[in-house]
């Protein structure tokens, strides 16, 4: 499945060369590799089995509609074979009608995936709405079997929280091995830190989450090998609390405030970059990292709903086959 595969060690732990030379990652050069597979895969399901993936968004909110809109930009750039569209429902509208849309659209045999935008209105009972996705059309492995799933030992969920499937995307295509090492995730959310988590730990690596309520955190990250952090809180994981050699993946979003630019604020993400660049061996930053990988996500996501319904295997092998690394891609930087 796709959020878990066996890995084969590496013979060696990821360490920094003698003058210390740290590989920054380049989202937007990932992705395009990430794009060119999966229009492969789209091809594959047109040609051979005369069958055009639909993608459909559900929007309650006006942020929800211009996210959607620019998303739909992209899709339509990338994934031209890709057929999407958008629910939209009037902003503010109630738990009622947005479960309603939904099993519209989970009763209707020529959508193959939906994905309702968060955040949604306050009054708006979000664990119903989720709830109410069929596992079968739920791109965003938010519903409550999918998740479930996911979480379990020997689950088989299929689709899983495209931020978190991105941030095991970036390890696996860099051959950076899981399989045995210390990962701290910082955040517990149920979008992107618990699944990171959870996925870490599919993959045998030994997890602990951090929090606001945890002491000393700067202590715990530094016994890290790797180190994926989901704050939202600018600059807060400094260098000096990361083990040298330690892989980074930043998931946070934020901004500070930067007067050269017209906005008077600039993107960071929570890994103060600077200092992490002179300590860690791997960093996939924030803008322009994991967060180009969030769309190719929801299209592989949509993809393997795609092809479950069609009675194929999903795009990565079950739990049990083995599986050879990947091999490393050419450099991103």
């Amino acid at each position: 499945y796709a959020y878990r595969r066996k890995f084969r060690p590496s013979r060696k732990p990821v360490q920094p060369s003698p003058e210390h030379r740290c590989r920054v990652i380049r989202g937007d050069n990932v992705a395009r590799r990430v794009w060119r597979d999966l229009t492969n895969d789209l091809r594959t399901l047109s040609e051979e089995h005369k069958t055009v993936p639909q993608l459909v968004f559900v929007t309650a909110s006006d942020t929800g509609h211009r996210h959607v809109q620019s998303a739909m930009r992209v899709l339509h750039e990338e994934a031209p074979a890709l057929r999407v569209a958008e629910r939209a429902l009037p902003s503010g509208s109630g738990t009622a009608a947005i479960v309603a849309a939904i099993a519209e659209l989970n009763g209707d045999p020529d959508v193959h995936a939906v994905s309702v935008q968060l955040p949604l209105a306050d009054e708006v009972d979000v664990s119903r709405v989720l709830g109410a996705l069929a596992p079968e059309k739920d791109a965003e492995g938010m519903s409550d079997v999918n998740f479930k799933e996911m979480c379990l030992k020997v689950g088989k969920p299929l689709a899983v929280p495209t931020t978190a499937i991105g941030a095991l995307e970036v390890l696996w295509r860099f051959n950076l091995p899981m399989h045995g090492r210390r990962a701290v995730v910082i955040g517990r959310s149920n979008t992107v830190g618990s699944p990171v988590a959870q996925l870490l730990l599919h993959n045998n690596a030994t997890v602990t989450i951090c929090h606001s309520f945890t002491a000393d955190m700067a202590s715990v990250v530094r016994e890290a090998d790797i180190v994926v952090s989901s704050l939202g809180k600018p600059n807060t994981v400094r260098g000096s609390w990361l083990k040298p050699g330690a892989v980074v993946i930043d998931l946070g979003s934020g901004s500070v405030p930067d007067a050269s630019r017209p906005s008077g604020r600039r993107k960071v993400g929570d890994v103060s970059f600077d200092e992490a660049v002179r300590v860690a061996s791997f960093i996939a930053p924030s803008p322009n990292g994991v967060d180009r990988l969030i769309l190719p996500m929801l299209v592989k996501n949509t993809i393997n709903l795609t092809r479950h319904g069609l009675g194929l295997q999903l795009l990565d092998a079950p739990p049990g086959t083995v599986m050879a690394a990947r091999q490393p891609s050419v450099t991103a930087t």
